[in-house]
């Protein structure tokens, strides 16, 4: 009997160890990653798409290389939404805008358009879906290998395991795109970007022929090539890469394309591959901004350079060997010189630089030579 009673509690152990949750901490969720996997979506409309989470449901979407649209509606259920829904795409690239409608394939149940072939590093795709009666809309910036490529990248770049939440070694976000390591920081008061070519170590190191194009979903999207930056006191030619954004708030969502070499990568900053990316009001955004002190360095060397460049230090001597000493951009020639008694002006022509008239008594024999000598050094 005893035997019996504790065989059963053993069993009602099992049982609990058993169930789901019990002896397991919860993972977290990604930074902006719905746990729920886009099975659905991917059946519908092909492997590698790229899907939105909105406040009433789901936007997935297939853009292929050719420019060819597959968009699939869902609700917050995740069934199809099929009926009482319709589109539009703003299309911007080299030529210009383009308004596409997407149109409502009956035998399929997607939304279908058909675009311009992708060719820029990264080609901005504004959507606009009515959902009954509702509009939903967002903002793609899509590779030239399409939302496949975009998929593909966030594949894997999650197997080089970056540690979550690490930062570079100038306190910016670090993203890995392709091969690349960067680190993305923009300062918080001026806009500046700065972007950093980082090794194994997590140490910065020169950008190479890179070419790297940011698309900023914020409070309007943006698309920025960024430049190398030129050499200066005490900055390496090619150290990072920079630009500008116009950053009120961390942004929704920062793409950004790498092309090295004849190569190109892409990655959507905390995009996982199978996962919705949500972008509504309540979506955590991409954190970016930041605290630098770069603005104040400018500053220094500008005031620097402009010192060594308007400093004369002027000197102007009286005497039988009168002489203005000019230093830094001052040049002084004959027909700056006049000579006539019974006084003596010099006129120096230069940037910001006055010199005081001395006045002395000048002998007539001064007048004959020609007067009084003028120099610089």
């Amino acid at each position: 009997m005893k035997i019996t009673k504790l065989s059963g509690v053993f069993a009602l152990l099992l049982v609990a160890l058993a169930a789901p949750g019990c002896g397991k901490e919860e993972q977290p969720a990604e930074a902006n990653a719905t746990v729920e996997v886009t099975a659905t979506a991917e059946s519908a409309i092909g492997e590698g798409a790229y899907v939105e989470e909105h406040e009433s449901g789901k936007a997935a979407f297939n853009v292929a290389a050719d420019g060819n649209v597959k968009a699939a509606v869902s609700g917050p259920d995740g069934k199809p939404i099929r009926e009482d829904v319709s589109g539009t795409l703003l299309w911007k690239d080299a030529s210009g805008e383009k308004t596409l409608p997407l149109t409502l394939d009956a035998k399929t149940g997607l939304l279908v358009a058909a675009g311009p072939k992708l060719e820029a590093d990264l080609t901005e795709i504004g959507y606009t879906l009515s959902v009954a009666g509702k509009p939903w809309n967002g903002t793609l910036h899509v590779p030239a290998g399409g939302t496949a490529e975009l998929y593909a990248n966030a594949k894997g770049s999650a197997d080089l395991g970056l540690p979550e939440g690490k930062l570079g070694p100038h306190g910016g976000r670090i993203e890995i795109v392709g091969d690349d390591r960067l680190e993305l920081l923009v300062d918080e008061a001026t806009g500046d970007v700065r972007v950093y070519v980082l090794d194994a170590d997590l140490k910065p190191i020169d950008i190479g022929e890179r070419k790297v194009t940011l698309g900023v979903v914020a409070e309007a999207p943006q698309v920025v090539v960024l430049a190398p930056v030129a050499a200066t006191a005490g900055v390496a030619a090619g150290a990072y890469l920079t630009g500008k954004l116009a950053l009120a708030a961390d942004p929704l969502k920062v793409t950004v394309a790498v092309r090295n070499a004849g190569r190109s990568a892409v990655a959507l900053c905390g995009y996982r591959a199978g996962a919705a990316f949500a972008v509504h009001a309540r979506a955590p955004r991409v954190n970016v901004r930041v605290k630098t002190d770069w603005h104040a360095h400018a500053h220094a060397h500008a005031d620097l350079k402009a010192k060594a460049d308007l400093d004369p230090k002027v000197h102007v001597h009286t005497g039988a060997g009168a002489k203005a000493h000019a230093k830094a951009n001052v040049n002084v020639k004959a027909p700056s010189v006049r000579v006539t008694p019974p006084s003596v002006n010099v006129q120096i022509k230069a940037p910001s630089i006055s010199i005081p008239k001395p006045s002395f008594k000048a002998s007539a024999s001064a007048r004959a030579s020609a007067g009084a000598r003028v120099g610089t050094h």
